[in-house]
């Protein structure tokens, strides 16, 4: 554009154009700039607009009205002309992490918390409600909130979404608590097909059922889908797709904070090379028979808060008849699940003990109050079998 539109420009806001000549010079410019670089890679630097034009209009009805304007532009060459214009003109700017009083009071959790790579706070003790559904839903979780749990972990695969979000409902302003006052987690596995569009639905349907506007931190639960086989060739677009859907659900206030599960060391690697957001935490089996040191040494080396579920192994005999583990207990005076739940919290590591039993919902949080020495963590850690007790063989997922 020659200097002449940009002075018609300031002169009158109004009117794009000062004569005839000048419309047909502009629309001339426009058509054989689109023709040239269709896609308009870049903007600034090498185009016919001058700098002086990009100080002076804004991508708002002026800039509409300059495009509008261009009566012998065809349509499609306005479109491209105007998404690009918009693109390099105002680029978004990124979101700054507000530190609100949410995070203020999850930072001062009892049992101690950790800030995520999002700025917000997730307590080291948690609550898990697998497998407990139904009317167990509404005790348990009256026990977890006297006892004094902030964190509740949950998942698609629970199938409780629905209790949970009733249960907060009735029971946190009976104990004079605020949605503010918990954080909230869920997961689900990759959809099959349709990922970006499934993922959606589901995280809105979290939203439903939970009654809340926003969940705390959302995890890809696993690196594949359910039911495909872990060499399946599209597990990988697969995850990438809903973790693209989660990130499109952060950016839209829905999810603070986004993270996976079961995730081995390439599938976090894999995630650098598309994930606008890295993953703020990965939950996987930890005990002492399973203590993963290479994948936690790597969590904890590029910012991703470690989480630990099984943390008692499924009450696997070799590990709580452990004399070893025994024998801390009594010299605590404590029980073998406690030392097993503090082993990991000792270490920084989060922990989401689960029961339906209101009286083991709050034996398990006395957890806070058993500290263990390094060399106590140490002797621990030297019973790893490499053993996992769960079903969940993240490492074989391709």
């Amino acid at each position: 554009m020659c200097r002449r539109h940009v002075s018609a420009i300031r002169k009158e806001p109004d009117t794009l154009f000062l004569n005839k000549e000048n419309e047909i010079s502009f629309c001339e410019d426009l058509k054989s700039y689109v023709h040239r670089d269709p896609f308009i890679n870049i903007f600034l630097g090498r185009t016919f607009l001058s700098h002086e034009m990009v100080e002076t209009v804004g991508v708002d009805k002026l800039a509409g009205r300059i495009v509008g304007s261009a009566s012998r532009a065809s349509f499609i060459e306005k479109t491209v002309f105007m998404n690009r214009l918009k693109e390099e003109m105002c680029p978004q700017k990124p979101k700054i992490v507000q530190i609100t009083k949410t995070m203020d009071k999850l930072k001062n959790a009892r049992g101690g918390s950790v800030a995520l790579n999002t700025g917000y706070h997730i307590p080291l003790v948690g609550f898990g409600t697998y497998k407990v559904e139904g009317n167990q839903v509404l005790p348990a979780i009256d026990a977890a909130l006297t006892a004094g749990y902030r964190m509740f972990d949950t998942a698609k695969y629970y199938n409780n979404e629905k209790e949970l979000g009733d249960a907060f409902k009735i029971l946190l302003p009976k104990h004079n608590l605020t949605r503010q006052d918990i954080f909230i987690t869920s997961k689900f596995f990759p959809e099959m097909d349709d990922c970006l569009i499934g993922s959606h639905k589901l995280i809105d349907e979290s939203l439903e059922k939970l009654d809340t506007n926003y969940i705390d931190m959302y995890l890809v639960h696993y690196p594949k889908p359910k039911d495909a086989p872990d060499e399946d060739v599209k597990n990988a677009e697969r995850r990438k797709l809903t973790y693209q859907a989660f990130e499109e659900a952060k950016d839209a206030g829905k999810i603070r904070s986004i993270g996976v599960s079961n995730y081995e060391i390439y599938h976090l690697e894999e995630l650098k090379s598309y994930a606008k957001y890295q993953p703020c935490a990965n939950q996987v089996e930890f005990h002492p028979h399973f203590t993963r040191s290479k994948l936690h040494a790597y969590c904890r080396d590029n910012g991703i808060f470690f989480q630990a579920f099984s943390s008692l192994a499924r009450q696997a005999p070799e590990l709580i008849e452990d004399s070893v583990v025994v024998e801390m207990a009594k010299e605590h005076d404590t029980t073998v699940p406690l030392i097993l739940l503090a082993w990991a919290r000792c270490q920084g590591v989060g922990i989401v003990p689960k029961s339906a039993t209101p009286a083991r919902v709050t034996e398990n949080f006395k957890v806070i109050d058993v500290v263990l020495t390094p060399d106590e963590i140490k002797l621990l850690a030297d019973l790893n079998r490499n053993k996992d007790y769960i079903r969940c063989t993240g490492w074989l997922v391709k």
